[in-house]
C-alpha cells in the first residue's frame, strides 16, 4: 500500500520503522528544512530502527521524504497524521487538493472534533476517515532519522471509523498494519469524549505547577511527569474522569450514539495490563507504570542549568483547545456541571494566554 505519513517526530519515526518494510512509505515534513534534514539522516543511516522495551527491533525506510504536498498526496492510498492536533488543519488543507478521492485519512491520535475538521476541509471526500483514541506507543526519538525507542505499547487502542460501514474491513487491516489490537467505538463523538489525554496531560500539569512560585529549577529538579502524580492530583484526575463520563451518559440518554466511557483507572489497566506493577489505585497505577518510567515534565531552558515549566508544550497547547475545551463545550450543551474540569481549564487558559471559559 502507498502510505503517506505526515510528521517527522516520535510517532512518525515509529511508523517509519513499523511500515517501511512492507509498504511504500512517503513522509510529508513541510516545516522549515525538516524534510531535507530527515532525508539526509535517512540516507546516512539507511532507515529507522525502532527498539522496543521487550527487546524487539524493527527497521524500515521511507521511499520518499518531501515537503511538496502534491508529491506527498498524489498516490496516497492512506494518509496517517502523526503530528500534534494543532497541525491537523493546516496539513489537511495542504494535502487535500492532491489526495485521490478514496484516500483513507487517519489521525494517530484524533482529538476533539477531528471528523468535523475533515468534513470542513474535504467535503467531497469519498474515502473513510478513522481516528485512534490514543497514540499506541510511548516513544522517543533517540537519533533523528536513525533510531526511536518504544518505551511501552498499549495492549489495546480504541478506534472510530466513519462511515461505520467501512469499519468491518478497515479496523482489521489497521490492526495488522500497526501490530496492535483495535477496539471499535460507536462514533467519533465517543472518541472525542474518550480522549484520556485531555484529562491526564492538563490535569498533571496543573498538579505539578499550579503552585509554582516562578523560580527556575535545576535539571536534576525537573519533575517526573507521570511518576510525579501525587494523591491530590490523582483525586483531581478521577473527578475530571467522572465528569467526562457524566457528559457521555447525558448525551447517550438524549439518543446520541455515544458509548459508555471507562474511568481513567480502568483505561490505564486496560492499556497497560502487563506494565503496571501496583494496580490497586489510580495513584499507584501512574507511579508504577513501566511505560511511563523516567518521563519528565516539559520544560524550557532559560539559563545554564536553569529551567521553567513549558506551558506551551502540547500537554496544554494541544490537549486544552483540541480536547478539554471541546468536551467542556459538550458538557455545556448537555447541562452537566464540571467543577474539576473548570479548575484545570481556568488555570490552563491563563498559562496559554487564551480564553475558553468566561464567567462559567
Amino acid at each position: 500500500m502507498n502510505i503517506t505519513i505526515a510528521g517527522a517526530g516520535n510517532a512518525a519515526h515509529t511508523l517509519m520503522a513499523l511500515l517501511g518494510e512492507d509498504h511504500r512509505v512517503t513522509v510529508y515534513a513541510p516545516l522549515g528544512d525538516e524534510a531535507q534534514t530527515l532525508a539526509r539522516a535517512l540516507e546516512a543511516s539507511g532507515g529507522v530502527e525502532a527498539r522496543f522495551a521487550d527487546g524487539r527491533r524493527l527497521f524500515g525506510r521511507p521511499a520518499c521524504v518531501t515537503a511538496n504536498p502534491a508529491l506527498a498526496g498524489q498516490e496516497a492510498e492512506m494518509l496517517l497524521l502523526a503530528l500534534p492536533a494543532s497541525a491537523h488543519e493546516s496539513i489537511l488543507r495542504d494535502l487535500a487538493p492532491h489526495l485521490p478521492a478514496r484516500t483513507i485519512i487517519g489521525a494517530l491520535p484524533a482529538r476533539g472534533g477531528f471528523d468535523w475538521l475533515a468534513d470542513a476541509i474535504s467535503p467531497q471526500r469519498e474515502g473513510p476517515i478513522f481516528g485512534l483514541q490514543t497514540l499506541p506507543w510511548a516513544c522517543r526519538v533517540r537519533a533523528w532519522g536513525q533510531q526511536v525507542e518504544v518505551l511501552g505499547v498499549k495492549a489495546v487502542v480504541d478506534v472510530a471509523v466513519r462511515p461505520s460501514a467501512e469499519a468491518p474491513w478497515l479496523i482489521p487491516a489497521l490492526s495488522q498494519m500497526l501490530a496492535l489490537p483495535l477496539h471499535p467505538l460507536a462514533d467519533f463523538l465517543t472518541l472525542t469524549l474518550a480522549n484520556m489525554g485531555q484529562i491526564i496531560h492538563p490535569g498533571v500539569m496543573y498538579g505539578l505547577f499550579h503552585a509554582w512560585d516562578g523560580a527556575p529549577f535545576a535539571e536534576e529538579q525537573i519533575p517526573l511527569f507521570y511518576e510525579g502524580v501525587d494523591a491530590a492530583t490523582a483525586d483531581l484526575l478521577a473527578d475530571m474522569s467522572a465528569e467526562i463520563r457524566a457528559v457521555a451518559a447525558a448525551l447517550s440518554s438524549r439518543g446520541l450514539n455515544v458509548d459508555a466511557i471507562p474511568t481513567l483507572h480502568q483505561w490505564l489497566l486496560r492499556s497497560y495490563p502487563n506494565q503496571i506493577e501496583d494496580a490497586r489505585t489510580l495513584l499507584s497505577s501512574f507511579r508504577t507504570n513501566r511505560a511511563y518510567a523516567g518521563l519528565r515534565a516539559p520544560v524550557k531552558r532559560v539559563a545554564e542549568n536553569a529551567y521553567i515549566p513549558w506551558f506551551h508544550a502540547r500537554y496544554l497547547a494541544e490537549d486544552v483547545p483540541m480536547g478539554l475545551a471541546v468536551s467542556r463545550g459538550l458538557a455545556d450543551l448537555a447541562d452537566v456541571a464540571t467543577p474539576a474540569i473548570d479548575t484545570v481549564l481556568l488555570w490552563a487558559q491563563e498559562k496559554l494566554g487564551k480564553r475558553y471559559l468566561q464567567a462559567g
